[in-house]
């Protein structure tokens, strides 16, 4: 035996690893290298072959069998179940199918893989065209970073652990625009970021900085945050696992991990606020911490000092290095997507066919436990057509569901109070913590109808380590919600050369006019991808996505939360009103957008509540309130997603998948399997 196993396993029978100071700076390990930058869309291309396995999987979901030619009862047995087609609960699969001989099935609701980042088809009529033409929008990210280039982060190197990368080509490019107080003659301001060394310290931060203290405040932070990024960029996803054992493989990155922990073990894992606010470093050129809560709002929904440290460096660190670059995929965010699945269903990596699918229209109704309720033994779906499956696992279930969801998928009250730690009854009427609040009854005085509040109290007196899963899941304060428009344009005269594959938007200015970029609905993303690849879009046409993600108070909505509302001529109205600013953030790149439109769609919170089963439409948790890790005190059942840290962002999800799929498996299978992704410059 080898001796350091031997004292690996000493350490485990002496102590709560779990608590170590090395498993806390793995948890930041995985913040930086879980950023994605600006959190909405793309479109994907419409002239390509519908053919891929993916696709005509997709055609047969929308026409099911007819109702004489169904099962009414079915049971499937596999290894591990998957809650969700996520990026999380794909990833999970990928790596549980291809690396270690898994038989996965993933239970999607939806008809289209890829969770909040999925893409999908609208047609139209145009002129006296007699067929429609059909254009491909995508609801997931604009803007990746470290997919093209060292060091990789998570997604890629799922991607390419589970040997689908080259499915997928990667687009680089130099920056987006800025655009601020759009149409106003007066105050309006247009720049581009530029990323790579020194480009914004000799650029936007030396015009707009309030002070000449500014570049050495920014110097000095990136001095400060390094370590964070430095350590963490030599740790890979494959090394995580969720538990009291996460900690072993972590000791193959020992030297990484203390550097991590070099500004302490809180600093490191916790909120981005100790160096912008001290006691680290403090921030006091208002221009930088403006620019710093912008970046922060698109990675979190929130302000800086309350996104994760992590995340922020790994930005900071990834954005002004030498060839430092932006990526986005040819053909569109789906084809990542499209990969992944291939990835669940492919063969494994010894060749062997493992059955594994991914379930379209599959609505997962509960997680099955034993009658004590401390072991998962599968799932009850519902398919398409109403059609109950029984999902029988050998090993365990991973939940990619938003983590509020948890209390209503489990229906056995003993699982309920395993998971409530014996003590927590959940009331069937609890109401999530919100990140924005509105004002009753009345509008702001400046017209709008909601503000990001303080970080909210607790419900619960004790502190957070101290309350159970349940009750985290249940409390866990939510971030803002979206508001979407897709438009198709005709490109006619059109110089696409002049233009940004990307803009931000800032409505009210980087200041906005007194509640800073993370106002409600100030920051506005607007992606132009064509600018990348034209096959995006037929011939003669673009497509282009505003949105504003996580800025939209969901609470402007309920009123028109029933489907007979949300159907009708107020709730159309509402969504048109609400769109004004992003119409105003299109029309300041292309001033007649509106007379070229032949297609547009407004996507409101209820659209993310209905189809992507989002509670309260919301982006995510937030930061201080992700889950740890994905462990539960139901020994086979894990949590992936954003609700998990690192939180928010495709990366970060991409990490916790890989993480819950290292959990669902031994230590010594983890570890040899890193060993044989090393031995291939996998990792």
């Amino acid at each position: 035996m080898n001796p350091i196993i031997d004292l690996l396993i000493l350490l485990v029978l002496l102590s709560d690893v779990s608590q170590s100071p090395l498993v806390q700076a793995g948890h930041v390990a995985k913040a930086a290298f879980a950023s994605s930058f600006s959190p909405l869309s793309r479109a994907i291309r419409h002239t390509a072959p519908r053919t891929s396995l993916l696709l005509r999987r997709l055609a047969n979901s929308r026409n099911p069998v007819p109702s004489s030619e169904r099962e009414s009862t079915a049971v499937e047995e596999v290894d591990i179940a998957i809650v969700g087609a996520g990026i999380g609960g794909l990833c999970a699969g990928a790596i549980l199918n291809t690396l270690y001989n898994k038989r996965v099935g993933i239970y999607e609701s939806h008809y289209l893989p890829g969770g909040c980042a999925h893409a999908f088809d609208r047609s139209v009529k145009i002129g006296d065209d007699l067929k429609p033409t059909t254009f491909t929008f995508d609801s997931g990210p604009t803007i990746l970073l470290g997919c093209s280039k060292e060091p990789y982060n998570p997604l890629q190197q799922v991607l390419r652990a589970v040997g689908v990368d080259d499915q997928v080509e990667w687009i680089s490019y130099d920056g987006w625009g800025m655009i601020e107080h759009p149409q106003h003659s007066l105050k309006e301001k247009r720049w581009k970021l530029k990323v790579g060394l020194d480009y914004f310290e000799n650029g936007p931060l030396t015009q707009f900085a309030s002070s000449s203290k500014a570049m050495e405040e920014f110097q000095t932070l990136r001095e400060f945050t390094q370590p964070l990024v430095t350590g963490a960029a030599t740790i890979p996803a494959m090394a995580m696992r969720p538990g009291k054992t996460a900690i072993f493989p972590l000791l193959r990155y020992l030297p990484s991990l203390y550097q991590i922990i070099s500004n302490g073990v809180e600093a490191s894992t916790g909120t981005f606020a100790p160096y912008i606010n001290g006691p680290i470093f403090t921030v006091s050129d208002q221009w930088l911490r403006n620019w710093l809560d912008a970046l922060a709002f698109s990675l979190s929904g929130l302000p800086a000092e309350r996104t994760s440290a992590g995340a922020m460096a790994y930005v900071l660190f990834d954005m002004h290095r030498e060839n430092a670059a932006l990526d986005y995929p040819r053909g569109g965010l789906g084809k990542v997507v499209e990969a992944l699945v291939n990835a669940v269903e492919q063969k494994s990596n010894t060749g062997k066919n493992n059955g594994s699918r991914v379930h379209l229209r599959h609505h997962v109704e509960s997680i099955d436990t034993n009658e004590e309720g401390d072991r998962v033994v599968g799932l009850t779906v519902r398919k398409n057509g109403g059609d109950k499956i029984n999902v029988k696992v050998k090993d365990g279930v991973i939940c990619n569901a938003p983590i509020w969801s948890l209390r209503n998928l489990i229906k056995n009250n003993n699982a309920l109070s395993v998971l409530g730690s014996g003590s927590y009854v959940p009331s069937e009427n609890i109401v999530p913590q919100q990140s924005w609040m509105t004002l009753p009854d009345k509008e702001l005085d400046n017209g709008r109808t909601g503000i990001l509040r303080p970080r909210p109290a607790s419900p619960v007196a004790d502190s957070t380590a101290k309350k159970s899963l349940l009750e985290r899941c249940d409390f866990a304060e939510m971030t803002g919600s979206f508001l979407h428009l897709h438009v198709a344009l005709n490109k006619t005269g059109l110089d696409l050369k002049l233009l940004e594959p990307h803009y931000t938007v800032m409505d009210r200015g980087l200041e906005g006019d007194g509640d800073g970029p993370c106002g409600e609905l100030n920051m506005i993303a607007v992606s132009n991808p064509c600018v990348l690849d034209q096959t995006l879009a037929p011939d003669g046409f673009i497509v282009v996505h505003a949105y504003g993600a996580g800025n939209e108070p969901y609470d402007l909505w309920t009123s028109t939360s029933n489907n007979s509302f949300a159907e009708s001529s107020t709730y159309e109205g509402l969504k048109e009103q609400r769109a004004i600013p992003l119409w105003r953030a299109i029309e300041s790149i292309i001033p007649d957008a509106r007379n070229r439109t032949v297609l547009s769609l407004v996507g409101s919170p209820l659209t993310h509540q209905r189809y992507l089963r989002r509670p309260c439409g919301t982006y995510g948790a937030a930061f201080e309130d992700c889950l740890k890790d994905g462990i539960t005190p139901i020994a086979n059942l894990l949590i992936t997603g954003d609700g998990v840290f690192p939180g928010i962002g495709i990366p970060s999800v991409a990490l916790n998948g890989a993480s819950a799929a290292n959990g669902m498996v031994g230590l010594l299978e983890q570890w040899l399997c890193m060993d044989k992704l090393k031995s291939n410059n996998l990792i």
